[in-house]
């Protein structure tokens, strides 16, 4: 963040007394998600496919994020990020979904809302307009799939209702005029489970004083393979899409 990179400067030119009064950071981060799932929700059922699968479309998702940064070392810094995306579709399945099958027209929700709390470190690097920060994020799902039949009113719920632990990693590359890049990877992979989670930001600082507040678009693309032991289901798709968004900060 530029307050950052500006408080570093300030602190080595400050006595160690009034170094209290900055470096703290708070901002924020909101941004529509337009999102596409592809790949199976459960072994031979498409997520997208209208035919044999359950047809779910491309829908808009909202990501919040809160973070705090602060000067204190060996402390981490905090992140906590609130993401609701729920997509829905209808398809003519012919197979079992979570063991109940399915011959027929059917209606299909799903929700992949998260939260997560992310626990980070910047690295001191002596690169102006380079920061790199490395952590470990717990991402809760709290969602679920919804199939009902439309012949037959079979109604299957598999919940996804579980937390995985997921090493994080972003790297941010500023300029004087402004205009930043930024990348973060969140990724798991164990147990024949497997979650990457990437992002890629382009954004502007707009030329504001005292505060930094800036234009965001990006990409972000979320991979998921899980097994039966994890979510009921076995589970192998992506979602992902662009999203476009703004960002605040303030340094004291």
């Amino acid at each position: 963040m530029k307050k950052t990179a500006l408080a570093a400067f300030l602190v080595a030119m400050t006595p160690v007394a009034a170094q209290a009064d900055l470096l703290f950071t708070v901002g924020a981060k909101a941004n529509s998600w337009t999102a596409e799932p592809s790949g199976e929700l459960d072994e031979g059922v498409s997520a997208d496919g209208e035919n044999n699968g359950l047809g779910l479309d491309s829908n808009s998702g909202t990501n919040i994020t809160l973070f705090f940064e602060h000067p204190v070392p060996v402390v981490p810094n905090v992140r906590l990020r609130q993401t609701s995306l729920e997509m829905d579709g209808s398809g003519f399945l012919t197979a079992d979904f979570n063991g109940i099958g399915y011959a027929e027209q059917v209606e299909s929700d799903l929700d992949l809302s998260h939260t997560d709390a992310t626990l980070y470190w910047g690295l001191p690097l002596p690169v102006p307009y380079v920061d790199i920060n490395l952590g470990l994020t717990a991402r809760m799902f709290g969602g679920d799939v919804i199939v009902e039949g439309q012949k037959t009113g079979r109604r299957e719920e598999v919940e996804l209702d579980f937390t995985l632990p997921m090493g994080f990693v972003e790297a941010q590359v500023g300029t004087p005029f402004g205009i930043y890049a930024a990348a973060e990877i969140n990724a798991i992979g164990y147990d024949g489970n497997s979650l990457t989670d990437t992002v890629l930001t382009l954004g502007y600082d707009l030329p504001v004083p005292v505060v930094d507040l800036g234009l965001e678009v990006g990409h972000r693309a979320l991979s998921m393979k899980t097994n039966k032991d994890t979510t009921d289901i076995e589970t192998d798709f992506d979602v992902s899409g662009i999203f476009y968004g703004a960002s605040f900060a303030v340094g004291f």
